[in-house]
C-alpha cells in the first residue's frame, strides 16, 4: 500500500511526501524494499520533467578542505 501527500507550496517548489507499507519485519530486506522504492521514483523523475531539489543547510558550505 501506499499514498502519496502534497504539502504546502513554497517558494522552491511542491514538498512530496511517499508513504510505503510492508508486511515485512526483517530489517535489511526492508531496508532493500526501501532502497528499490527510491530507486525506481529517483529514476522516473524526469519522465515527467520535474526535479529533486534539497535547500543547504549552510553547514554544506563548511570548511571542506581544512
Amino acid at each position: 500500500f501506499c499514498m502519496v501527500r502534497y504539502l504546502p507550496l513554497s517558494e522552491v517548489g511542491l514538498p512530496v511526501e511517499l508513504y510505503f507499507f510492508s508486511s515485512v519485519t526483517t530489517w535489511v530486506d526492508y531496508e532493500k524494499i526501501l532502497a528499490d522504492v527510491m530507486d525506481h521514483v529517483l529514476a522516473v523523475i524526469p519522465e515527467f520533467d520535474l526535479r529533486v531539489f534539497q535547500v543547504p543547510s549552510g553547514y554544506d558550505f563548511g570548511k571542506r578542505f581544512s
